[in-house]
């Protein structure tokens, strides 16, 4: 087996990986946005999926963008530490990290179309439409992505199907989620 090969080798283990990334990323992003809410002075609750005010209102109106944007800021901080450190340390176990931030964010995005979410609701507060920030975060995020696959000859095989099963899981987890109603904080 060459080392491509090998690299490219999807087994138990890294799909296991992959269950790890999208849970930890999804709920490390769903606490930015609670920590930011909670610095900010607004009693917040967190579920898997979400956070929001106790209330429902914001102590100021202003405190709507910094919170939203808290999420998706931790997102791209995260993909940016694991381009550098899959560049430093090329362990194909550390690829799930940065693929999934990617696979979060294009879903995010397409969903904005049912009802804005973190990227369109930022966007429609700054008056620069419902996609334009989700197309800007999902295009550094996917650069990242084949910047990295392409140092360390991930395949486009290999992506397409980390990227399902990051999708697969981050569904699940929204169904998890839904269905058990599951309160972090």
């Amino acid at each position: 087996m060459t080392i491509t090969n090998a690299l490219n080798k999807i087994d138990l283990k890294y799909i296991l990986i992959i269950l790890i990334a999208v849970f930890f990323s999804t709920l490390f992003h769903e606490l930015a946005h609670w920590s930011m809410g909670e610095i900010l002075g607004n009693k917040m609750t967190a579920s898997l999926n979400s956070a929001n005010t106790i209330s429902g209102e914001f102590k100021h109106e202003w405190n709507r963008n910094f919170i939203t944007a808290a999420g998706p800021i931790f997102t791209i901080l995260q993909a940016i530490a694991v381009f550098f450190l899959l560049n430093k340390y090329p362990k194909k176990e550390l690829f799930p990290f940065l693929l999934f931030p990617f696979a979060m964010r294009f879903w995010a995005g397409l969903a904005n179309l049912l009802g804005p979410n973190d990227e369109g609701r930022l966007g429609l507060s700054l008056g620069i439409g419902l996609l334009t920030i989700s197309f800007i975060v999902c295009c550094f995020l996917f650069f990242l992505v084949y910047k990295s696959s392409k140092k360390h000859h991930f395949t486009l095989k290999f992506n397409l199907i980390s990227f399902l099963f990051c999708s697969v899981f981050l569904i699940a987890l929204s169904f998890i989620n839904e269905y058990f109603k599951i309160r972090i904080i």
